[in-house]
């Protein structure tokens, strides 16, 4: 597997990142079991990761228990490790909370937990987490509600929810679903400084809680 090093608010960074053909592979296992949402890109470093993993490490939120959604190689939830969150990965994908895990241990975070579930089904028996994350996860719109539905299982009261985001169309999309079903839902940019609205292409952290 490729080693990729990179940093991040000045922080150094390496990250091992999935051969194609396995990435492939794990899409088309996915297909089969009958999960929807899969594709064969969850291991490429996104657009918005190392925006949100450089905001992570200036300006996390203090919380005991972090969640990242969607981790992939797991770059964001390593930086919110690096800023002293105790952070479980998640993913639908067996091979990527492995890789994220794996990377952790590589950047010095070794047994970081991980949780393996597709939105549709949140776990039940876990519990809550103070705070709730992830990046370049808003790509697809069938995807939101039942997004939206996994922050309400899984955000305890009085929690957080942060998604960094590239600038795609679907993003203003998901923020008006979720403000639609009770979300109270705050823009910034790469800087942490509040913007009224999207852009194309211009990244936006949204920062969710609830108002109901």
């Amino acid at each position: 597997m490729p080693i990729e090093s990179l940093q991040v608010a000045g922080r150094p960074f390496e990250l091992q990142l999935p051969d194609p053909e396995r990435m492939l592979d794990d899409a088309i296992a996915g297909e089969a079991a009958g999960s929807s949402g899969w594709d064969p890109y969850w291991g490429l470093l996104w657009a918005a990761a190392p925006l949100t993993a450089g905001l992570l490490l200036q300006a996390a939120p203090r919380c005991r228990r972090a969640l990242e959604l969607g981790c992939g190689a797991g770059l964001t939830g390593i930086a919110a490790l690096a800023a002293g969150l105790v952070v479980t990965f998640s993913d639908q994908s067996s091979a990527a909370v492995q890789l994220a895990q794996g990377n952790a241990a590589r950047n010095g975070f070794p047994d970081a937990p991980g949780l393996i579930f597709g939105w549709e089904q949140p776990p039940a028996e876990t519990g809550t987490w103070d705070f709730l994350f992830g990046s370049d996860i808003l790509y697809d719109r069938s995807a939101h509600r039942p997004l939206l539905v996994t922050l309400q299982q899984l955000l305890a009261p009085g929690g957080i929810v942060w998604i960094g985001d590239a600038g795609r169309a679907n993003a203003a999309v998901f923020a008006e679903c979720a403000t639609a079903v009770g979300w109270s839902v705050r823009l910034y940019d790469q800087r942490l400084l509040p913007v009224r609205g999207f852009e194309q292409l211009q990244f936006r952290l949204l920062v969710l809680e609830r108002s109901f």
